[in-house]
């Protein structure tokens, strides 16, 4: 039977969650992450540990574990593959757990969101070093399909990190299309789950001990992170397109 004490936690748990998590995130993070990282922002809340260094800490992790891989024999060891699953799920956590931390503590800011897009954009780089440089070790690549292994990857990763923060900072939060989505749009917005980094890091760590698979995995998720910015800057392009001939209506008029 659960004790006083801990079923005390867990209650305290669900509030903390419904408060400061919030319901926006794609299906992995939601339902692997979030949580996880409100237990580690919960268990901190009343310590010394700021948001920022919850960031730093995630920073550290993705840091050993890039060390690690780099350094591992291929095929990667048992004891290796497990502490890689383990230790980027683990990353990921405590980079949700900063955000919730903060919002606990009624200190979020400006230079703590500056901060943490910052560690975000040093650990994907952390992230997809170590797989590409694994996945050429593992495949004795030649130069040249390593080198556009490693262009595709970090090109299109990055040009969709750009596009989801750079969308929302520079054109708002509004969603591009207005009413109701065309069929079409709402079967590929079925699939946005693929683009949710714990669920990346997951896959990816699974497939360690089969570099082809994980070379397909890295060629198929970097083709379907450009197709969401091409998607991405096409519904917002349209939607710019018919504000402004709505607007040049409303003059017009006047």
């Amino acid at each position: 039977m659960t004790s006083d004490p801990a079923r005390s936690f867990l209650d305290r748990l669900r509030e903390f969650r419904h408060r400061y998590t919030g319901v926006e995130g794609l299906y992995w993070g939601k339902r692997v992450n979030q949580p996880d990282g409100a237990v580690i922002a919960l268990l901190l809340l009343h310590t010394p540990v700021t948001p920022n260094m919850v960031s730093l800490a995630g920073l550290v992790v993705h840091v050993i574990a890039t060390l690690t891989l780099s350094v591992s024999p291929v095929p990667v060891p048992v004891p290796v593959w497990i502490f890689m699953v383990v230790a980027w799920q683990f990353a990921f956590s405590l980079d949700c757990a900063d955000g919730q931390l903060a919002r606990a503590r009624r200190r979020t800011s400006a230079f703590g969101a500056f901060f943490d897009q910052t560690i975000d954009v040093a650990t994907h780089a952390l992230l997809y070093s170590a797989l590409t440089i694994y996945a050429v070790r593992a495949l004795a690549l030649e130069p040249l399909p390593g080198a556009l292994l490693v262009a595709a990857v970090f090109s299109l990763s990055y040009l969709q990190l750009y596009t989801a923060w750079g969308r929302n900072a520079i054109l708002g939060t509004e969603p591009a299309v207005r009413g109701e989505a065309p069929s079409w749009l709402k079967i590929l917005m079925r699939g946005k789950d693929l683009l949710d980094y714990g669920f990346y890091l997951f896959v990816a760590g699974l497939l360690l001990p089969w570099p082809v698979a994980l070379l397909i995995f890295l060629i198929v998720a970097s083709a379907v992170l450009g197709l969401a910015s091409l998607i991405q800057v096409g519904l917002n392009w349209q939607r710019f397109v018919t504000d402004s001939r709505a607007r040049e209506a409303d003059s017009d008029r006047t």
